[in-house]
């Protein structure tokens, strides 16, 4: 269950990765649009106060007229929009900036229909000024409010690469974990781990048992080894254990299957081999590492053990008789 559970969270991390993309990516877009429709209020802003001065000089230019009417009206939306915004810098509020610049062009048009030329050139200028001073407010506020949206733009893909990395991380100790979880060999001794031991004691009992064959099985402790040992660094002891593992591999058979149980404890299996020929191996083994220069003080002291299966026990309880012989 533990490694369908790691495997149920890696897929789920995996997939919100994927459903986060398409935010990211619409977030982009929208900000973007956004900050091409405000600088086109930028623009029209702006171009609507050069026309209101261009009227003061030029009055009867009709075509003008129609021409700011539609720049603002399209003008008039994005205020409605964007009136409670906290990046207004002006005086009043947004929408009574752009009541006061509508209600003179209202006043210039009902001037313009009656060809009051007075009245025009005056109107002209208060709304162009009224314009002016209006533009150089969205401009503002534009150029504001898109520093923002650049800086959580930054901010949202830096947070994204830090999520990517993360994820990164996270699957390849998800990896590396299950590597180290499905190995079959140790990493300090090059021998079989535990799990492909107890794997293999199972089969090669049942093997035993029902061909009617000797399975022995020979166990070897290093004394004072581990992680409390008291003579013995952590990086000696990495050293002793490839060393012990070199020796034991070229002392085995290829049939042997030679595993390294926990941190001091090596077991060997022997499919077909009597308790007489078992204990010919153990001194052999046991002779080999005497004669070996560890190179380390004190020198290392083993026990052996060697077992054969009755064939009415279990392979509980045939490890179980061997561990005994060790204490």
């Amino acid at each position: 269950m533990q490694k369908e559970w790691s495997s149920f969270r890696i897929t789920l991390i995996l997939y919100l990765v994927v459903l986060i993309l398409p935010l990211g990516f619409y977030f982009v877009y929208t900000s973007f649009q956004t900050m091409q429709n405000d600088t086109k209020i930028v623009h029209q802003s702006s171009w609507t106060a050069g026309a209101m001065a261009h009227l003061a000089l030029i009055q009867n230019d009709y075509e003008r007229v129609v021409h700011i009417d539609k720049a603002l009206q399209e003008i008039s939306p994005w205020v409605a929009q964007n009136n409670d915004s906290n990046l207004y810098i002006g005086g009043q509020t947004l929408s009574k900036d752009f009541e006061q610049i509508d209600a003179c062009w209202t006043a210039y048009k009902e001037s313009y229909m009656k060809h009051d030329t007075i009245a025009i050139g005056k109107q002209s200028l208060q709304c162009y000024e009224l314009t002016d001073t209006f533009a150089t407010v969205i401009e503002k506020m534009v150029y504001l409010k898109q520093n923002k949206i650049i800086n959580i733009f930054y901010m949202s893909l830096a947070l994204a690469m830090i999520f990517a990395l993360l994820i990164i991380y996270l699957v390849r100790a998800y990896i590396g974990q299950q590597m180290k979880k499905h190995a079959i060999h140790d990493h300090d001794t090059k021998l079989f781990n535990k799990q492909y031991f107890c794997a293999e004691l199972k089969t090669s009992c049942a093997r035993a048992v029902r061909n009617n064959a000797p399975l022995s099985l020979l166990s070897i402790s290093i004394d004072d080894f581990g992680k409390e040992s008291k003579h013995y660094s952590q990086k000696m002891q990495a050293f002793l254990l490839k060393t012990f593992g070199g020796l034991i591999t070229s002392l085995t058979r290829e049939s042997d299957i030679a595993c390294r149980y926990d941190e001091n404890r090596v077991f060997i299996l022997l499919p077909d081999t009597s308790e007489e020929h078992a204990l010919i191996l153990e001194k052999r083994i046991r002779e080999a590492l005497e004669k070996h220069d560890f190179g380390v003080i004190p020198e290392l002291n083993f026990k052996f053990a060697t077992t054969h299966l009755n064939y009415k026990e279990t392979p509980e309880t045939f490890l179980s008789r061997t561990e005994g012989l060790l204490k």
